[in-house]
């Protein structure tokens, strides 16, 4: 049986997937549902990707904080992290989750209700501050982006991860097509499709390329680590080390998987930037 606050979580995911994107696959919904409700395992590798590198100390912000996840899986590892949310239903299942477990009491103040577009933290507050699958449904990513650099202190990093629209996959509608589309022809897309296009007025179609061209052309004393493209490279050079193979046949190969994948999966920028 079901306690309230997981029912309470089910049925807002399943109402919000379905009339926003209109999913209606139990099993692909029920494993986001069990995986947001878990604030003790690592699932998506975040904390520990963050020990690893040593950031994990000092002070976190995670900026749209969902359901809490990220947020009480740090806290429960002695962590000091806080998280901002804009979304009522997901600020009331965290009050529902902590009289569900009062082991959670004193972390009831870590994720408050709060806009990307603005922080209510002062200036140079915070060592890290991530945010996760999340800047492709902000109102106004330039101002997210602007105060993300704003609440990071001097020395500190900022970590974006979420979709890359570079190719042809949506990763909430699960369909190809969509991200190269202008939002008149996605619309009729989905019509015919019988789709909701609710969902596209909550999408930007963000990419790495114009993510690093805005904060290199307005903070241009950042470093911005692609961690994607660098984990390409990589590849490129085992590849044409292992074969003996130019390494212009190589990225050549990998560019055309790469573009046959886009069609079935959304690839997701991964940015560090450094506050120097």
């Amino acid at each position: 049986m079901l306690s309230k606050s997981k029912q309470f979580l089910r049925e807002h995911v399943y109402e919000d997937s379905l009339l926003s994107f209109g999913l209606r696959n139990e099993k692909y919904l029920d494993n986001v549902i069990d995986a947001w409700s878990d604030f003790e395992n690592d699932l998506n590798g975040r904390w520990r990707e963050l020990e690893h590198f040593g950031d994990a100390n000092g002070c976190i912000l995670d900026m749209a904080a969902g359901v809490g996840s990220f947020v009480f899986r740090g806290l429960n590892r002695g962590y000091n992290v806080y998280g901002v949310e804009p979304a009522n239903w997901k600020l009331e299942y965290i009050k529902m989750r902590i009289e569900e477990e009062p082991r959670y009491s004193e972390f009831k103040d870590r994720v408050k209700y709060g806009l990307g577009e603005k922080l209510d933290f002062k200036d140079n507050t915070f060592d890290l501050v991530s945010t996760y699958q999340t800047l492709e449904h902000v109102q106004d990513v330039a101002a997210c982006i602007d105060e993300l650099i704003r609440v990071t202190k001097i020395g500190g990093k900022i970590i974006i991860q979420a979709p890359d629209y570079s190719g042809f996959f949506e990763p909430h509608y699960l369909l190809p097509l969509l991200p190269k589309l202008n939002q008149s022809t996605a619309t009729f897309f989905l019509k015919t499709i019988n789709k909701p296009a609710t969902g596209l007025t909550s999408l930007n179609w963000i990419t790495s390329k114009k993510i690093i061209s805005y904060i290199n052309g307005k903070y241009p004393c950042l470093e911005i680590i692609d961690v994607r493209k660098s984990h390409y490279n990589k590849k490129v050079k085992l590849a044409v080390e292992a074969y003996y193979l130019p390494e212009f046949f190589v990225r050549g190969c990998f560019r055309i998987c790469n573009w046959l994948k886009s069609f079935s999966q959304c690839e997701n920028m991964y940015l560090v930037i450094k506050r120097l």
